[in-house]
Formats: structure tokens, C-alpha cells, sequence
């Protein structure tokens, strides 16, 4: 596909999802928390560093220790284990007072961490369990909205559907069409890992690491019709 094609697909894709789902107040104050605690770690660590040795030898060994420690935590980040890099990065920034290629690579790293990825996904009325194509991290805020309507389409004799004991959901808020969600690590925690419900506009935090997948709420999805744009926001694992 031709460069200029390419461009103008991402930018297309960047405007339709900013026109469906706007970034709210409250969003807009929880990165601009995140920001401030950020420059609130900088700042500490700088008024808390130490002097650098006057002993040659011993200097010798501070050396070798921030020329290894730099290069682990460039590795690092390479590949993306940012919390990993950070810890590598906040050593170095300990140790070294004022070390400029520390703060910069700790500095990236906070502003990764603080910056939300995000993703916009439809979840099928249809269909079971769906990947969201997000992998939460434990302990990082997430927002999410919702958008769109579905119709739950039954057809029954006089008697009803009854649920069976197995699927009845142990949320009593959780109705036949509701929007719910799932952390999973493997195919037996989308039937055994407690569902949540996915509201119009979500804020939680991940309890644990896993991939997030989507679903209806209905024994049978599969005459039901239409489908959900979901509009997830976090620091997605890598």
C-alpha cells in the first residue's frame, strides 16, 4: 500500500474514533494527575541524590555499575518491559547525581506509562466470548465507554427459557443483554473468572494482569442482533 494511503488510512481511523467517543473531564483530570505525580517522583529523586565517591577505585565500580545498569535498562525498554526499565532507570537516577541519560530514560518511561493507550473494539451481539485486543495491566487505571444498542432476540413456548444453574451470573446486576467483561489468562477463566459489567463509562483498576474479552450476557447469543463500540483506555501490556 502507498505511503500517502497509509497516512491518510491512520488519520481517518484517529478522526472517527475521536468523533465517537470525545475525551471526557474526568479523563482529562485523571492523565493530568498522572502528569503531576509523575514530575512529583522527578523532583524527589533529584533533591535526594547522593555525591559521587572521591575514591578512584571506588569511583571505578560506580562506572561499571551505571554502564551496565544503562545498558540493562535500554534492553529493557527495547523490549517494551517498561516497568522493568523503570526500576533500572530509577537506580541509576539514585546513584548518579544529575546523570542526564538516566533522567531522560526515566522521563520517557513515566510518559509512557502516563500517556493511556487506546483502542476501540466492537463487541458482537452474536457471539461468545470476544478479544478486546487489549492486554491489561494489574494496578493501572482503566476508563471505558460504551456506544451502540443490540436487540436480545428470543423465540420460546408458553414456558420461558430458563437459565441454566451454571450460567447464572453471580452479579445481580448482570441482566440478560448486559455488556460484561473478563480478565483471562487462559480458555478456563472465560468460564470459571467472575464477569464484570461494562457501564456506559467504566473506571477501575486491573486486578490482574490478562487479556480483556467482551460479551453479551445471554445463554444463547447467537440469533441476537447488533453490536457495541467499546472505547478502552489504560497502559496496555506490551
Amino acid at each position: 500500500m502507498p505511503r500517502n494511503l497509509i497516512s491518510l488510512v491512520v488519520v481517518v481511523a484517529l478522526v472517527s474514533t475521536s468523533t465517537l467517543f470525545a475525551q471526557s473531564p474526568q479523563q482529562r483530570r485523571q492523565q493530568q494527575a498522572r502528569q503531576q505525580q509523575m514530575q512529583e517522583q522527578m523532583r524527589a529523586m533529584a533533591e535526594n541524590q547522593p555525591q559521587l565517591p572521591s575514591d578512584p577505585q571506588l569511583l571505578s565500580l560506580h562506572k561499571e555499575f551505571i554502564a551496565k545498569t544503562e545498558k540493562l535498562a535500554m534492553e529493557y525498554e527495547r523490549k517494551k518491559e517498561f516497568d522493568k526499565a523503570r526500576e533500572a532507570y530509577e537506580s541509576l537516577v539514585r546513584l548518579v547525581p544529575k546523570y542526564s541519560k538516566a533522567e531522560e530514560g526515566l522521563n520517557r518511561i513515566l510518559t509512557n506509562q502516563a500517556i493511556q493507550d487506546r483502542k476501540l473494539t466492537d463487541v458482537q451481539a452474536n457471539q461468545l466470548w470476544q478479544d478486546s485486543g487489549v492486554t491489561l495491566q494489574e494496578g493501572m487505571p482503566v476508563h471505558m465507554e460504551v456506544k451502540g444498542t443490540w436487540k436480545v432476540v428470543y423465540e420460546t413456548g408458553p414456558k420461558g427459557i430458563e437459565i441454566p444453574e451454571k450460567l447464572r451470573p453471580r452479579d445481580s446486576r448482570i441482566k440478560l443483554g448486559t455488556l460484561i467483561g473478563v480478565i483471562a489468562n487462559s480458555p478456563a477463566d472465560l468460564t470459571e473468572a467472575k464477569p464484570f459489567v461494562i457501564e456506559e463509562s467504566k473506571d477501575f483498576t486491573a486486578p490482574k494482569t490478562g487479556r480483556l474479552y467482551l460479551r453479551m450476557f445471554d445463554v444463547d447469543p447467537s440469533d441476537n442482533e447488533g453490536k457495541m463500540y467499546v472505547l478502552i483506555q489504560s497502559t496496555f501490556r506490551q
